[in-house]
């Protein structure tokens, strides 16, 4: 599928909430189905071009309102019955067919993105009241946009917890910072001298090239959406610990190692 630089990849997205996520309001685009032998291979979303084309060109591999016509309207009754004519290409005869049906499958899509945009916006109310009603929260409240991102979690709290794999993987989509949560072991003593070896989850951020000041606002503000997830999401009174990483830089012989902000070799 191509789209532009500046947008992520979709997966099996549906259309419409791809459009509703990274178009304007009312957009202006124009709709290509390309039928049922894509959309049983192919995402639904086959190809996006936004590149200085007006409107944005679609291309969906769901059936469009031509598919749902009987061939015989379409091509000639002797050319269905006779194999060898059958089996000649009309390409050329089928792209006139689709393009004669865009508008109308464009006007049907858009019904459907209004469909789809209702359905979000009820889904996001939906959240929010349930997050006040079984966990007191007031989404309008929270100003971490990491933590208002999560919140809808909660209602998953349950298959989440302690799945450190998968806490790892939505606070990467989370932040947009690769994240990686370990099991490391922490030296602790108590107040008559005893130690032990406590199991510690060190949650780890790779972002690169950040300036003192930068690392410093991104550690607080990473430091609360952190204290949210161990709050809801790590085992009852596991110790946690975090830190931010550099990445990106190659090793160079001779060279200046960064193993960690502030840390040289």
């Amino acid at each position: 599928m191509r789209v532009n630089q500046q947008y992520d990849p979709i997966g099996d997205l549906k259309a419409e909430t791809w459009v509703n996520t990274y178009l304007p309001d009312n957009a202006p685009v124009r709709i290509s189905s390309k039928g049922v032998f894509y959309s049983n291979y192919c995402e639904d979303l086959l190809e996006v071009d936004t590149s200085d084309s007006m409107p944005n060109q679609i291309s969906l591999s769901r059936d469009g309102l031509c598919h749902l016509l009987p061939e015989a309207l379409l091509v000639e009754e002797n050319r269905l019955r006779d194999p060898k004519q059958r089996s000649k290409p009309f390409t050329p005869v089928k792209e006139r067919i689709l393009n004669f049906f865009v508008p109308l499958d464009t006007e049907f899509f858009h019904v459907t993105l209004g469909l789809d945009n209702v359905v979000q916006n009820l889904e996001s109310e939906t959240v929010e009241v349930l997050l006040k009603s079984l966990y007191d929260i007031d989404v309008q409240t929270i100003q971490n946009p990491e933590i208002k991102k999560a919140l809808p979690l909660l209602l998953q709290a349950s298959e989440i917890r302690g799945d450190y794999v998968l806490i790892g993987r939505l606070m990467t989509a989370i932040t947009g910072f690769q994240t990686e949560i370990h099991r490391v072991f922490r030296l602790f003593s108590d107040t008559t001298g005893n130690e032990y070896n406590i199991p510690v989850a060190r949650i780890v951020f790779y972002i690169s090239s950040l300036t003192n000041k930068e690392y410093a606002a991104q550690y607080q503000k990473l430091g609360e959406f952190v204290q949210f997830v161990a709050e809801w999401f790590f085992p009852v009174e596991q110790a946690y610990e975090y830190a931010i990483k550099e990445m990106g830089h190659p090793f160079v012989l001779d060279g200046t190692l960064t193993l960690d902000y502030n840390t040289y070799l």
